[in-house]
């Protein structure tokens, strides 16, 4: 990989930068269209929406991926570069390892825990939920809030209880490699 000088890596993090705000403002953006047009009870049906959703990604990918090429580098290396800037600025470039290491696996302890709970909510969710969907209701009855919370519950559960599994994993492994690199060991 080859070294930036102080003005492309500038160039480059202006650049990602400018990508994460495109994206932020894209998505916000579709969520409060979404949000209207549900409000209007328009019928919203987008024949080839997923090929348009990948349409928008590209289009907001390409000035970052021209800026990318045009500084000779590969997405894995500008990636690998804009981490190891983002932990230098941070300040966490600085730390010795075994301070790294205790913070991945204090990062990963958290998301251990919040990922347990969240999946014990899955749990319960699931049992209540299986309990109640087959059942006929009184169409004036209202809607059951316990319900409607166990789909939320479940939702949380996928959406947030298993990729928090999967970061702590993440960070605990990571944690030991620097638990390694402290001790002068070699990291595989």
């Amino acid at each position: 990989m080859r070294q930036l000088n102080a003005e492309e890596l500038d160039r480059l993090v202006r650049s990602n930068r400018r990508l994460m705000l495109a994206l932020a403002a894209t998505v916000c953006l579709l969520v409060v269209l979404v949000v209207v047009l549900v409000i209007a009870d328009v019928d919203f049906a987008i024949p080839g929406g997923v090929g348009l959703g990948v349409l928008i990604g590209v289009l907001l990918v390409i000035p970052n991926r021209r800026v990318v090429r045009d500084l000779g580098l590969t997405v894995e290396e500008a990636r690998a570069v804009l981490q190891t800037e983002k932990e230098r600025r941070s300040g966490v470039g600085a730390m010795s390892p075994a301070a790294r290491a205790d913070r991945e696996a204090l990062r990963g302890l958290i998301l251990l825990v919040v990922g347990l709970v969240l999946m014990a909510v899955m749990v319960v969710s699931v049992w209540y939920f299986a309990g109640r969907a087959g059942q006929t209701a009184d169409e004036h009855a209202g809607v059951d809030p316990w319900f409607a919370a166990s789909v939320i519950g479940l939702a949380l559960g996928f959406v947030l209880g298993v990729p928090a599994l999967i970061s702590s994993k993440n960070h605990r492994r990571s944690a030991a490699e620097w638990r390694a690199a402290a001790a002068g060991e070699p990291v595989e």
